[in-house]
């Protein structure tokens, strides 16, 4: 019985999840109700209170995991010091989960979202690696959040901007100074 269980708390989950998100595609955060995720997600109101204790819960497991995949996928081309291999494929990771990213990080709900996958990413990175110098922590956060801003822009008008050339800017305005900064800190740091 409770391994039936437990795959009711996971598709539960996951329909919230999913209901989240496409609300979010074309609202705010602040004109999504609990009514209306439990609504789409197919499950009473009352459950959705047995899975999160509101709306703003459900948005940070939604970035959670969004960003724990993101992490996976570039974490071993940045720890080869694959610099353009890492911007282009996280740019192929945004692609491939293309109406989620739009819905969260371009959407009307983008600023919260962009924040807490930010807050995600440094404590994941806090936690896998010890800082070197006090600059560490300072590049951590230019390095995340300068990247989530680029793919929040390039979501918004991607015929403008092919996969390409939205790796080569991320690789040049973003990985290869913070990589420099790395290299040669600078004095007294």
């Amino acid at each position: 019985m409770s391994r039936l269980s437990d795959a009711r708390v996971v598709r539960t989950r996951q329909a919230l999840r999913q209901a989240m998100t496409e609300l979010a595609e074309d609202r705010p955060l602040e004109a999504i109700t609990v009514r209306a995720i439990a609504a789409r997600a197919g499950v009473g109101y009352a459950t959705f209170f047995r899975h999160y204790v509101d709306k703003e819960a459900l948005l940070a497991d939604v970035a959670d995991l969004l960003t724990q995949a993101f992490l996976a996928r570039i974490r071993p081309l940045l720890q080869q010091r694959d610099r353009r291999g890492a911007a282009r494929s996280l740019c192929d990771f945004v692609l491939e989960h293309l109406a989620l990213y739009r819905a969260l990080i371009a959407g009307g709900s983008g600023q919260t979202v962009r924040a807490e996958m930010l807050r995600q990413c440094l404590v994941t990175v806090a936690n896998t690696r010890q800082p070197a110098s006090p600059l560490d922590d300072l590049i951590q956060l230019h390095l995340v959040s300068t990247i989530l801003n680029l793919v929040a822009w390039w979501l918004r008008d991607l015929e403008a901007v092919d996969v390409a050339t939205m790796a080569e800017i991320i690789e040049r305005l973003v990985l290869t100074p913070v990589g420099g900064l790395r290299a040669d800190p600078p004095k007294g740091l």
